[in-house]
């Protein structure tokens, strides 16, 4: 049974009553619940669970959930996994499943964290992601050094690594790390040692520290040499893992964060709650902000990006100046791409850059020079156009949405949902089509968009905005809010009520500009945001999938995070 099934079986709507509130053409009609909705809870802990305690009791210690000399007994396992489903974000039912099969089998890392009362204690949705230990460096300069080598690589590969390692957090705070010669003292030591082959740690980092500061010599970061490190993948990502430790994180509860305490086999960047936690121990780097344009022409912003993880030759930042021109960010200097006055709005997703004319006619740039292809005839009907994953639309006057069929200048009507007039389009990596009318309704097409495939998904004249980030849906309203749309529970759930006036989102990264000016950056914790700005002028926020984030004041200058 599908979900809508089951929410139309509960009563969430009546189709009949849906049907007469809003002039629907055809297609079908289905409301997600504003709140969580009553979930059927399993019988205790089967035979089979109980062989998963082991896993349960690990991530327990990992995260210092877990009393000194004590294990979680059997009865207790359904309502210990319920904790680590909630950490997860998954669907909180009591049963070891699958992905956490699949998460805790993973290398992790071996550093377990004291009991700490508050995080065991505290729901596991509301406090924040990362975890600090209580300590930091009370110097700004550390050194340091090998104490022994593995042989599956060149000593001089190794050190590499570390250095790069330790790199990865220098562009963030206010440290600086330097490599300590042979035999000298360090602060930081570095070495391998057999732990074992059948153990899972990839290494852990001991610490002493006087629950203020660290103290010098006394911090050994040590890795597993039961591994093979010729995988480049896994000797990067723990010594990145385990510097963290080393300056005094503790382990994430956020999957995607470098922090997470098991690997997953993929060598990802400092997730924004990373970042996170690294700012609240040492603040940020200066300059946090690094101007890269200065001029009063400058209309709009705009970051082309691709969802694979190949990115492609014309991903970059762009921006678009009162009279025209459309210039290109690359090596640190701005190139032009065109230099036409009709030009009235640009968009671009996948690799590829358009471009709007007043007349409502559409081009596609060839990624040379200022050469651009018709695809779309002038039109004073076509409002604007929104590129996302590899598909473009057009939203209409008469209300209608169209996508361009990717050859001519051949477009496709999307069938139009209701008489209402659309406000603003998104859509998401999987191509489904979120529409928001003017009258604060939403309503979703799924690819390819064939007849009927309209949705109602929320009747609310709250809804004023609305926002992407691969597959993740979010809304603003007018009270300030900022809604996310929980696909594993099915419900809207709010994540900020701070008085936002516009949002916008980039893959995984959610981002909120204040009333007062000020930008924040989602952790993907609930209610837990990273202020990035601290009040300007700011006009407009863009960003790409690796974090990197641009914001465009009033008076048309560009400034990039850089920090």
């Amino acid at each position: 049974m599908t979900p809508f099934a089951l929410l139309l079986l509960l009563g969430y709507i009546s189709v009949s009553v849906a049907a007469s509130h809003r002039n629907v053409a055809r297609g079908t009609i289905a409301l997600i619940p504003s709140a969580s909705p009553t979930r059927v809870i399993p019988p205790a802990a089967t035979a089979d669970q109980k062989r998963h305690s082991k896993h349960v009791n690990d991530f327990y210690k990992l995260y210092g959930w877990l009393k000194p000399n004590t294990t979680i007994q059997d009865l207790e396992l359904p309502k210990a996994i319920r904790k680590i489903q909630k950490a997860l974000k998954e669907p909180v039912d009591g049963v070891f499943s699958d992905k956490m099969m699949d998460i805790m089998t993973k290398p992790r890392c071996g550093v377990e964290e004291p009991y700490n009362v508050t995080a065991a204690e505290a729901p596991a949705d509301v406090h924040k992601r990362y975890v600090l230990w209580g300590s930091k460096w009370s110097k700004t300069t550390l050194t340091w050094r090998f104490t022994s080598y593995t042989n599956d690589i060149s000593q001089g590969q190794q050190q590499s690594t570390v250095s790069n390692a330790f790199a990865q957090w220098m562009n963030y705070i206010p440290l600086n790390f330097q490599q300590a010669s042979s035999n000298a003292k360090a602060d930081i030591y570095i070495g391998f040692r057999p732990l074992g082959r059948d153990d899972t740690r990839y290494g852990f980092t001991s610490m002493v520290s006087d629950g203020v500061a660290f103290q010098s010599g006394s911090i050994n970061v040590t890795f597993n040499d039961d591994y093979a490190w010729s995988d480049d993948r896994l000797f990067s990502y723990t010594a990145v893992h385990e510097i963290g430790h080393a300056l005094g994180l503790s382990h994430s509860a956020v999957e995607s964060a470098v922090m997470f305490a098991y690997f997953g086999g993929y060598i990802r960047p400092l997730n924004s709650d990373d970042k996170m936690g690294i700012h609240n121990i040492y603040g940020w780097k200066n300059p946090r902000w690094s101007r890269i344009e200065a001029n009063t022409g400058t209309k709009d912003l705009i970051q082309v990006t691709t969802s694979s993880s190949t990115a492609s030759s014309n991903d970059g930042l762009y921006q678009l100046r009162s009279n025209g021109q459309i210039l290109r960010y690359t090596n640190n200097a701005w190139t032009s791409v065109d230099n036409n006055p009709d030009t009235a709005q640009i968009t671009g997703s996948g690799g590829k850059l358009y471009q709007r004319h007043f007349d409502g006619s559409t081009y596609l740039w060839t990624g040379n020079g200022q050469a651009w292809n018709y695809i779309g005839a002038a039109s004073e009907n076509v409002i604007d156009i929104v590129a996302a994953s590899d598909q473009l639309y057009s939203r209409r006057k008469d209300g209608w949405v169209a996508r361009w069929s990717g050859s001519g200048s051949s477009w496709l009507s999307v069938e139009q949902p209701t008489a209402s007039v659309s406000k603003e389009i998104a859509i998401t990596d999987s191509k489904t089509l979120w529409n928001l009318l003017n009258t604060g309704d939403l309503v979703r097409s799924t690819w390819p968009h064939s007849s009927g495939s309209w949705e109602i998904v929320d009747i609310n004249t709250a809804n004023v905005a609305i926002a992407v980030g691969g597959e993740d849906f979010y809304k603003l309203q007018s009270d300030g809010q900022v809604v996310f749309l929980n696909m594993k529970e099915y419900y809207w759930q709010i994540i900020e009520n701070a008085g936002s006036v516009a949002i916008f989102a980039a893959d995984e990264y959610l981002y909120s500009k204040h009333d007062d000016g000020s930008v924040w950056r989602y952790t993907r914790t609930q209610w837990v945001w990273e202020q990035l700005d601290f009040g300007r002028d700011v006009s407009s926020v863009v960003g790409d999938r690796s974090g990197n984030v641009w914001e465009m004041l009033e008076g048309g200058d560009v400034w990039k995070l850089v920090s």
